[in-house]
C-alpha cells in the first residue's frame, strides 16, 4: 500500500553539526552510510547541541578520506578520517566505543569554537556500538545516533504542528534522516514495517524530543518552539504498552517522528521513492489530528 513519497534525505556526518542533503543514501550496518560517524567529545562525554547550540553553525562537507569543516567566522580546514583505533569515547546510551582521534588541528578548531578542550573522533572498522539489551528495541548496531539507526519524519505532521505553533519552525529542526510527504498527520505512528526504495524499515519507537529542535539550525539561536506546541498536542505522559525499561525514554516528553531499524546493508533510498507500507499497528499514542472525530 503506497502511503507517501520521500521528499528529502539528510546525513549528519558529525553528530550535532549541520546535515548534508543528498538525493540518494545507502544503507549501512548502523543506519545510513555517512550518518553520525564522527562526534565531538569532552573526555568520554559526547558534546551536542543540547549543551552547545553553536554546533548548529558547523558545516561538515564529506571529501575524499575525510571532511572539510567550515563555520561563520572560522577558518575552513580539512580533516583526514582516522583509520587506526587509538582512543575511547562515550555515547548517549552509556556505552564506550573504540574510535580514532582526528588529530590536534581538528581538536583546536572545535576547542576554539566552543571555548572548551574537546576532541573530534570518528568510527573505525573496529568501532561497535550496540544499545544496552534492556532498551534495544531496534536489534541493530548504531553509529553516534541517540538510539535509533534512522529517524523518519512526515511533512504532514510538521505542517499540522506548525499551524498551531506560536512561532514558525522548519522540519529541519527535527534532524531526521528521511523526510516523507503524506496526506495524513501522524500516520507514521502506525507503520510497523515499510519500504523506501530497496530498503526495509521497521518501527522501533515513536521519537522523544529533547531541546535540540528549539535550536535554529542556521544560526544556533534557541527558541520556544516546537517545545510549546509539542507540549500542547504531542505529549506522551505514559506509555504502558512499552517494556518497562523503555518507558522512561518516551514518557513525559514531546513526540515527533519515528525511530526505525533499517536493512539490508547496501540497499539504496532515493528522493522520489514511494513509501510502501507492508504492516500496520495500533499507535502508541492517539493522533491529535483525529481527536474528537
Amino acid at each position: 500500500m503506497a502511503s507517501g513519497t520521500v521528499t528529502s534525505l539528510h546525513l549528519h556526518p558529525i553528530k550535532s553539526c549541520r546535515p548534508v542533503e543528498v538525493t540518494a543514501a545507502t544503507v549501512s550496518a548502523t543506519g545510513l552510510a555517512g550518518d553520525r560517524e564522527w562526534q565531538i567529545a569532552s573526555g568520554l562525554a559526547p558534546v551536542t547541541q543540547r549543551q552547545r547550540s553553536v554546533l548548529a553553525t558547523v558545516q561538515p562537507e564529506p571529501i575524499a578520506d575525510g571532511l572539510r569543516l567550515s563555520a561563520t567566522g572560522r577558518p575552513t580546514i580539512e580533516v583526514e578520517r582516522p583509520t587506526a583505533t587509538d582512543t575511547v569515547t562515550g555515547s548517549l546510551v552509556g556505552v564506550k566505543v573504540d574510535v580514532g582521534d582526528a588529530g590536534d588541528e581538528a581538536a583546536r578548531w572545535f576547542s576554539d569554537l566552543l571555548g572548551d578542550e574537546v576532541r573530534l573522533v570518528a568510527r573505525t572498522a573496529d568501532s561497535v556500538l550496540r544499545i544496552p539489551e534492556a532498551i534495544d528495541v531496534f536489534d541493530q548496531t548504531i553509529a553516534f545516533t541517540d538510539v535509533a539507526p534512522v529517524l523518519v519524519a512526515n511533512t504532514a505532521s510538521h505542517r499540522w504542528l506548525a499551524e498551531r505553533a506560536s512561532e514558525p519552525f522548519g522540519i529541519e529542526r527535527f534532524r531526521a534522516n528521511v523526510v516523507v510527504a503524506t496526506d495524513e498527520p501522524f500516520v507514521e505512528d502506525t507503520w510497523r514495517r515499510f519500504r523506501l526504495g530497496d530498503a526495509v524499515l521497521r518501527h522501533g519507537l515513536i521519537w522523544p524530543r529533547c531541546a535540540v529542535p528549539q535550536v535554529d539550525q542556521e544560526t544556533g539561536e534557541r527558541h520556544r518552539e516546537p517545545a510549546v506546541v509539542l507540549k500542547g498536542h504531542r505529549w506522551c505522559g505514559s506509555a504502558p504498552a512499552l517494556p518497562e525499561a523503555v518507558r522512561p525514554i518516551v514518557e513525559n516528553k514531546g513526540i515527533f517522528g519515528v525511530g526505525c531499524s533499517i536493512g539490508p546493508v547496501g540497499a539504496e533510498i532515493s528522493v522520489g521513492d514511494e513509501l510502501i507500507v507492508d504492516e500496520t499497528m495500533k499507535p502508541l499514542m492517539p493522533s491529535p489530528a483525529t481527536a474528537g472525530r
